[in-house]
């Protein structure tokens, strides 16, 4: 099952839930794991990490794994856990003054190798859009030139203009 929309049944307190992150994923992932404990607003699921309901984080089409030293491991590959990495993989308002360009590699890499960046996480599909800052300031420059989905008014427009054929 996909995502942690389905209702918990018991919600553990915020010193539980710091003790067990900070044993279970290290205090640098910490602050960012437990944020999907209680839902906040902040928490990215369309270009970061979502939660399951049985507690597995994934990103695209993949698990993820957070060790005990707060390091990030993807398909087998460790990434090394910075605040500016779970910045990006964890907010939908990144804290710019956290990220590095090992970061910002790190976060890419991660996109391309579990399509956490395209639709439907389909390799072939296109790049993702949402109007948050995290598309507009992050997405859109790590993949410039990329096939882009549009939604709304701008597509429906795009589509009928498509779709006439002059005389």
């Amino acid at each position: 099952m996909d995502s942690d929309d389905g209702k918990a049944s018991y919600v553990p307190g915020v010193t539980t839930v710091k003790v067990f992150s900070e044993q279970h994923f290290g205090a640098l992932a910490s602050p960012y794991v437990a944020t999907y404990v209680f839902r906040t607003g902040n928490v990215n699921k369309d270009f970061g990490m979502r939660r399951d309901v049985d507690g597995t984080f994934r990103i695209g089409d993949a698990e993820v794994a957070i060790d005990q030293n707060s390091n990030v491991i993807v398909h087998g590959k460790s990434y090394k856990g910075t605040r500016g990495l779970f910045e990006l993989l964890t907010r939908k308002k990144v804290d710019q003054s956290f990220i590095s360009d090992t970061d910002l590699k790190a976060y890419k890499e991660i996109l391309e190798a579990t399509h956490g960046h395209v639709e439907n996480h389909d390799p072939s599909g296109v790049i993702k859009t949402t109007r948050g800052p995290k598309f507009k300031d992050g997405i859109s420059k790590l993949f410039p030139g990329g096939d882009f989905t549009r939604r709304g008014t701008e597509s429906y427009f795009s589509r009928q203009k498509q779709k006439w054929i002059p005389f």
